[in-house]
């Protein structure tokens, strides 16, 4: 005990020794900005990461101020936490009145000092503010993926008050959906016929006593009676198949949540992460105009709903000489707001070189530039993956694997090489889908770049070009297995300006 006593004297001591020679301590003992995890009328549930190792400072306070919104910090009230996991915190703020907006800081204590992040504002939701007021979560995410050959799904829900056996029910006024069970606290089953037309989508609402409804959005795939190809989706061209037997491999199917195409959800984005790189292996997408339009970046980071949290990175703070490279980029979809915060999920983030690699001039960010003019007015299809053991290109540059910190873990694996596979018409604007097409119409290859600060100022040429076969051969994926046409085996740098 005295030496524990000992220790957490010398290191505080140690601090206020540092911050008198200039140290900036509001900086190494910073927390992100708070995430709002829920509201009800009068509670609130955030958390907040650190950007330093909490277990390194056992004695020092932390917790979170909050406040009204109008209101100085300084007066806010603290609710201080006591356990945490890894570096993140979490809380319940309580005492707040209904229908009032607040703002809530996490902060760290320093003897007489206290730091504070920046703060998070919420309103509080309508109610008596008696406290115990029912607060419905959805769990994992409000989109739900039926097969189009149908079956069973699953929406599972958490009820902050819940009220003594009561449980939550569904409803649809999609025909296409039946046999709700509600038997099962926490979960709701339900039937998707099979599907026979077009791809289709349905809203599922979800209500429980006193508490405000939440709504589940649910698509299913096309034409389930013709589906024999080997994705989920047999109509989307850029899409890769899942490989069941590997379990490090975890996969999202993002539609867009205000984008509509001939009266169903466009898909933004899927991505195929794995768990043993805490990194995407594959984001495939389509680029097209429909996509882009004058929302702004929103730089709204932050975990996969769809994929587990615990292999994703803890926050996005970057580290090792890396910034965070965007698969998808955030300059292309830029149609809504809402499309904008899904390409910031950290499913769809890469740790990439900041010198020479992810920044203006630098290798990759030539390379993107350069695939934006080759968007045709037809749709060009993308999968933009990585690579994670040891590369040479063809311009003699290498990069081998290793693990860095990043998105504060330190078991991320660094990609050696990133790429980009391209299919597209080659006149670019017949108005027929690839799928209709044949060989001769179509052209693909695939771009790669070895990860490095090398190829800075490299604009692309031949030598970055693949053909989709070599690219199969040395990842082991298979590309627009959707494509009977598409001609895989080989390549015209002329078809593509190089």
């Amino acid at each position: 005990m005295k030496k524990t006593l000992l220790f957490l004297f010398c290191a505080i001591a140690a601090l206020c020794v540092s911050c008198k020679e200039g140290d900036d301590a509001a900086t190494r003992f910073s927390f992100s900005l708070p995430e709002v995890v829920s509201v009800g009328s009068t509670t609130a549930d955030v958390s907040s990461r650190a950007g330093f190792t909490l277990n390194d400072y056992p004695g020092l306070e932390r917790g979170f101020a909050y406040g009204p919104a109008d209101e100085a910090a300084e007066g806010y009230r603290t609710v201080k936490v006591a356990d945490f996991e890894r570096n993140a915190i979490s809380a319940r703020l309580t005492g707040l009145d209904p229908e009032t907006s607040y703002r809530v800081h996490a902060y760290v204590k320093l003897g007489a000092s206290r730091i504070l992040s920046d703060g998070a504002e919420f309103t509080t939701l309508p109610g008596d503010g008696g406290g115990d007021t029912p607060l419905l979560t959805i769990v994992g995410g409000a989109n739900l993926s039926a097969p189009a050959s149908g079956g069973r799904l699953t929406i599972r829900y958490e009820v902050a008050n819940p009220v003594a056996d009561v449980r939550a029910s569904a409803t649809s006024t999609a025909s296409w959906l039946s046999s709700f069970d509600d038997s099962t606290f926490g979960t709701i089953t339900f039937e998707a016929a099979a599907n026979t037309g077009p791809a289709r989508t349905a809203t599922v609402t979800v209500s429980y006593a006193g508490a405000e409804s939440r709504t589940v959005t649910v698509s299913q795939a096309a034409d389930g009676g013709s589906q024999t190809g080997p994705t989920r989706y047999s109509g989307w061209p850029e899409l890769l198949a899942e490989q069941e037997s590997n379990s490090d491999y975890y996969y999202a199917y993002h539609l867009c949540p205000d984008l509509t195409i001939r009266g169903y959800k466009a898909r933004n984005y899927t991505v195929c992460f794995s768990a043993e790189h805490h990194c995407p292996v594959w984001v495939a997408a389509p680029r097209h105009d429909c996509y882009e339009g004058s929302a702004n970046r929103t730089n709204a980071y932050k975990a996969d709903p769809d994929i587990p949290s615990g292999i994703q990175y803890y926050s996005k703070s970057t580290d090792s000489g890396c910034n965070k490279g965007h698969m998808l980029g955030s300059a292309e979809r830029t149609c809504s707001r809402a499309v904008n915060e899904q390409v910031f999920y950290y499913s769809n983030i890469a740790p990439q070189y900041s010198l020479g690699f992810n920044t203006g001039g630098g290798g990759w960010n030539l390379l993107e530039d350069w695939i934006d003019t080759k968007v045709c007015t037809d749709t060009t299809y993308l999968v933009i993956g990585t690579y994670f053991d040891r590369y040479e290109d063809r311009y003699g540059n290498t990069a081998s694997p290793k693990k860095i910190s990043f998105g504060n873990r330190n078991d991320v694996s660094c990609p050696t090489m990133f790429y980009i596979a391209v299919l597209r018409t080659k006149k670019g604007n017949t108005g027929k889908s690839v799928m209709e097409c044949s060989a001769d119409e179509l052209m693909c290859a695939a771009f790669v770049r070895c990860h490095n600060n090398a190829l800075k100022g490299k604009q692309v040429s031949s030598k970055d070009m693949y053909s989709i076969a070599e690219l199969e051969e040395l990842t082991g994926f298979t590309y627009f297995p959707n494509v009977p046409n598409a001609p895989k085996d080989s390549y015209k740098a002329s078809d593509w300006g190089l």
